[in-house]
């Protein structure tokens, strides 16, 4: 990334005369008042005849620097995770466009109420679900050395999409060795977000799903395999 952009010097070497616990915002630039991050672990379970899943186990670490009060930031923590869960497998856009003609009119959004734009519920939320803030991690340059923690963690609700992901690449090496196939991986997919019922559903690739893509795809030349391979199921996208 260009440094003049970012407002950081990455190649910038560390000054003599700065302290060994000085973050490195002090020394290499001040494009934010500090940087913060996490990491998440999510275990689902999927049904592959109905694309349903539920989520077993979600392990975060999260860094929000000093923490002035431990109980709020996690709270704050779970609710933007499950805020970017409900993002990334539930809450789908719909708008009237050539693969939904019956909205009207055209370009009208139609998933615009409770009633067709699904949020998370109690039911969603991840049956063992552990928080744990980063400790050391003093942030010099803010309020009693803490940090922002209402947003950051969002992203880290998309953990459970990618878990969804590699759960449907094993639905279909699963049905691929039960075919005879003696392949050690199964072949890049593109699978979009949301990862909602239907298209877990439909990328789980069992027979049936395979021979309904093939028939929707009728007239295209390609094989029952290539034909799962590009499937996109129809969205707003």
């Amino acid at each position: 990334l260009d440094n003049s952009r970012c407002g950081f010097d990455w190649d910038k070497t560390k000054p003599e005369d700065c302290p060994d616990n000085a973050p490195q915002n002090s020394w290499k630039g001040h494009p934010f008042n500090y940087f913060t991050q996490g990491v998440a672990c999510a275990e689902v379970e999927v049904d592959v005849l109905t694309g349903d899943h539920r989520t077993v186990a979600v392990d975060l670490l999260v860094d929000v620097g000093s923490s002035v009060n431990p109980a709020i930031d996690v709270g704050q923590v779970e609710g933007a995770f499950i805020q970017g869960m409900g993002w990334s497998t539930l809450e789908e856009l719909v708008y009237s466009d050539e693969d939904h003609t019956w909205v009207r009119p055209k370009g009208k959004l139609f998933t615009a109420g409770p009633g067709t734009y699904k949020i998370p519920a109690f039911n969603d939320v991840p049956e063992s679900f552990n928080v744990t803030l980063l400790e050391d991690a003093e942030n010099p340059f803010a309020v009693h050395s803490s940090k922002a923690v209402g947003e950051p963690p969002f992203f880290l609700g998309t953990s459970v999409f990618y878990a969804l992901k590699d759960a449907v690449r094993a639905a279909r090496m699963c049905r691929k060795k039960e075919h005879g196939s003696d392949a050690d991986e199964e072949k890049y997919f593109e699978m979009r977000m949301p990862a909602t019922s239907e298209r877990v559903r439909m990328f789980c690739a069992d027979d049936i799903a395979i021979d309904s893509i093939a028939i929707g795809r009728g007239g295209s030349g390609d094989s029952k395999e290539e034909a799962v391979n590009s499937f996109e199921p129809k969205g707003s996208h």
